[in-house]
């Protein structure tokens, strides 16, 4: 999952939400850096992460990508679920997107003197050029890939997964659908128990 399915899982808590949007730019234990539900969110984030990459469907999806982008496969399904939540919104949640973004946005803006280094980059970007929104469009979610492929330190071609991902849409959607239902139960599961 991607920003946009992390916010998606995120319970209605800004220091949660805070920690699950800052947690790839946090290395190691995140109690160096931040305390109380911060943490708990950077620790969510992880556990979504981890359900993610050990789900049998994620997997599945995952070796389509595998003869084109080799390793990075992983990351590109991340970056694909986001435009599949996206392009099916109105399936899994009863908000308008771009309301439920930018209240996300202020959100999040509200809280920026946490921000790491990196997050206090790209944030603006972002927000200016409605990254979550714009993943329900193809050119949005080819956008994202590019950006990937350029900051990547080795040579991917992460723009072709879209094209993958098109020859197998109906197969993404299905498996998408069961699998974010499974990421429902246990984020609801994560702060339950």
């Amino acid at each position: 999952m991607n920003f946009l399915g992390h916010i998606f899982l995120s319970p209605n808590d800004d220091e949660i939400l805070l920690g699950n949007f800052v947690a790839d730019s946090v290395k190691g234990n995140p109690e160096k850096f931040y305390s109380g539900k911060i943490v708990d969110g950077i620790r969510f984030h992880r556990a979504i992460d981890e359900f993610t990459d050990n789900h049998q469907l994620v997997k599945q999806g995952v070796e389509r990508f595998r003869k084109t982008q080799g390793r990075y496969a992983p990351v590109v399904i991340d970056v694909i679920y986001d435009h599949i939540l996206a392009s099916n919104w109105n399936e899994f949640h009863p908000e308008e997107l771009n309301v439920l973004i930018q209240y996300v946005y202020q959100r999040l803006e509200a809280q920026n003197a946490h921000f790491p280094a990196q997050v206090k980059h790209y944030f603006p970007y972002m927000k200016a050029q409605n990254w979550l929104f714009n993943y329900q469009f193809e050119w949005g979610i080819l956008k994202a890939l590019e950006g990937l492929d350029r900051r990547s330190t080795n040579q991917t071609k992460m723009h072709l997964a879209l094209d993958v991902y098109k020859e197998s849409e109906a197969e993404f959607l299905a498996e998408f659908r069961e699998f974010i239902s499974d990421a429902q139960k246990m984020s609801s599961d994560y702060f339950s128990g």
